[in-house]
């Protein structure tokens, strides 16, 4: 039924060397508004302490040193100056856990779902509606890091945490892509890493019963396991560098970059802003505003995954008119059929989409396919 992924590989580069970290900056944490603070500021704070409560759950003080509120016209932040060491890390022990002293553990350490990061992970496993299936996927929403060979480096621990969803859920079907069952795809390919796209490949599960199956990827078990059995707080992620030159052409740094919550990300700006002006987030089937890197930007581990250097930047482009190419629907992975959003051929299919991005991203003239889905989808909800 569906069309093949969409496959975009960049070329790798070599690290530059040693790269000089900025501890005079402080760190920059800004809670969401109606979040609840958990101290009385200013307030020394040591690594892993609770800062304050929000819809995703309970954030984490990155770092030792003094913290203080700071008001602004974009709302108040939390800047902490850092003045101690990192905390040393244990070596992971497999242990048991019962489902509440579990969640209970997920919410002290501050793990999020990194699928959905908008929830805690433990209001997955609270949900007084048991799921019907559990699926553990070896891919990450872009897959620009492999956590599956983490993983499999602590597989003690993943087998302790398959025992523990067994005990948590009896009867419940669980499927285990990680370590048990093959891989789907010999290669990965995006939208492979979206949780919706992934269980109907495999489950044959439909979007509109997502719901009823409990999704982890790769990347959530691993911080999940990180706390579970090394009691370490989820303050930091590792996060891949791209750059993208003046001609097009994509590359991936060698190794990943692993950024503190918070953590001012001026260092690397620095370092090469004679060649890369710009960046943007994540990927470029998401929705990111591109920056200026001459800009103060604070890396949020709850919503930044990677980071691409950008040599040039159209702030002027705009759409054109739609050439009726048909590339968006012709690469739209659920045939959801997104050209007949501005008029042509046919009708669109809201409960195919998920909003994947690759339409926009494919889209000769610049039209933001993903705006007039998420319009669309706003102005039928409800009916």
């Amino acid at each position: 039924m569906f069309a093949k992924p969409f496959l975009l590989k960049p070329r790798t580069v070599k690290d530059t060397g040693i790269r000089k970290t900025v501890l005079d900056e402080p760190y920059t944490l800004a809670p969401e508004g109606g979040a609840l603070l958990l101290k009385e500021f200013p307030a020394r704070v040591k690594v892993g302490d609770p800062l304050f409560q929000q819809s995703s759950g309970t954030v984490l003080s990155p770092v030792n040193g003094v913290a203080s509120l700071a008001r602004e016209e974009n709302g108040t932040k939390i800047r902490i100056t850092q003045d101690g060491t990192f905390p040393s890390r244990k070596e992971p022990q497999p242990k048991r856990w019962n489902k509440q002293d579990a969640c209970d553990a997920m919410d002290s350490l501050g793990i999020v779902s990194l699928d959905f990061c908008e929830k805690p992970l433990s209001s997955f496993f609270r949900n007084s509606v048991p799921p019907k299936i559990i699926l553990l996927s070896p891919y990450t929403r872009t897959q620009n890091i492999d956590f599956g060979s983490r993983l499999s480096e602590m597989s003690d621990c993943h087998q302790a945490f398959l025992q523990a969803l067994a005990d948590w859920f009896p009867g419940v079907t669980i499927r285990d892509y990680i370590s048990d069952k093959k891989p789907p795809v010999r290669e990965y390919s995006y939208p492979w890493g979206i949780p919706e796209y992934f269980t109907y490949r495999t489950e044959r599960i439909p979007f509109q019963k997502f719901s009823e199956a409990l999704y982890l990827g790769p990347e959530t078990l691993y911080h999940l396991y990180k706390a579970l059995f090394s009691d370490f707080p989820f303050i930091e992620r590792d996060a891949s560098l791209f750059f993208l030159g003046k001609n097009g052409g994509l590359r991936k740094a060698q190794k990943p970059l692993a950024f503190r919550n918070g953590q001012n990300l001026k260092f690397l700006f620095e370092e090469f802003q004679n060649d890369f002006r710009w960046f943007t987030l994540n990927s470029f089937y998401e929705n990111h505003p591109v920056r200026s890197v001459g800009e103060s930007f604070y890396f949020d581990i709850r919503l930044h995954s990677s980071l691409i250097l950008l040599a040039r930047h159209d702030a002027n482009r705009s759409e054109f008119p739609c050439v009726e190419c048909g590339e968006c629907s012709l690469n739209c992975p659920t045939k959801a059929n997104p050209m007949a959003l501005v008029g042509f051929r046919g009708k669109f299919q809201p409960g195919l989409c998920m909003e994947c991005g690759i339409c926009t991203f494919v889209c000769p003239s610049s039209i933001s396919l993903r705006d007039r889905i998420r319009s669309f989808k706003e102005d039928r909800r409800g009916v």
